[in-house]
């Protein structure tokens, strides 16, 4: 029985039989992870629905990496890729019935947010200190707006991975919350048809937040400095 609306969010939910529905949590959470991992061993048919929905994808998170600059970085796609597929399939694996949201954790979300938002940082910084500083100062401020300026661009850089963590962790967080009580209240006949849809539309949702996440963290990326420090 569920205490609250948030506890359906908890892997330890059956309270009374917290360690198998500890394992058994984790194991629908795996399930999940591996039913939606691409398959790049090429073992099934070269044009099956699934390999071109994955090309698709591969074409656009290339598409991302390119049209924001980050070409220049090495590795920068294949981190893209990573965290692309990573994010889809812990959202794809709370959807597994019984199954553990991992990514509506903030913890998961802050962790990963600071990471992807603390490299380009550090390593403009590294890079060309100078040119990553005038970033902070849009160029033709006026004199007595500076400070001003300064403080409202170095707070929106700092406040950069609490948005990333809080816009995954709240858009997957108040899906499964909906789903919780649509399942708790009993669906029946039309009723069934809607929750159907509604589950069909958070898997667009879990879709959406692992793109905008990869895309996010791409644009910032473009405020690293072209030139090194002579």
């Amino acid at each position: 029985m569920l205490i609250d609306i948030f506890s359906s969010l908890d892997y330890y939910t059956y309270v009374d039989e917290k360690t198998s529905s500890f394992v058994m949590g984790y194991f629908f959470f795996y399930m999940g992870v591996l039913g939606v991992c691409p398959n790049k061993g090429k073992n099934w048919v070269g044009l099956s629905p699934f390999s071109v929905i994955s090309t698709k994808l591969d074409m656009m998170l290339v598409g991302i990496v390119s049209d924001s600059g980050g070409m220049r970085f090495g590795g920068l796609v294949l981190g893209s890729y990573g965290i692309f597929w990573v994010l889809l399939s812990c959202n794809f694996g709370g959807m597994v019935p019984a199954g553990f949201s991992i990514s509506s954790q903030l913890s998961m979300g802050l962790g990963l947010s600071f990471v992807w938002w603390f490299w380009p940082v550090l390593s403009a910084f590294c890079f060309n200190w100078k040119e990553f500083l005038a970033h902070f100062l849009p160029l033709g401020t006026p004199l007595l707006l500076c400070p001003l300026m300064v403080l409202i661009e170095s707070t929106s850089v700092l406040i950069r991975p609490i948005t990333l963590a809080v816009r995954l962790v709240a858009n997957i967080t108040m899906g499964h919350l909906v789903m919780s009580l649509m399942g708790t209240g009993g669906v029946i006949g039309v009723g069934s048809l809607v929750f159907g849809g509604y589950v069909l539309f958070e898997f667009f949702v879990c879709g959406l937040q692992a793109y905008v996440f990869t895309l996010l963290v791409n644009l910032y990326s473009m405020d690293h400095p072209s030139h090194m420090l002579h």
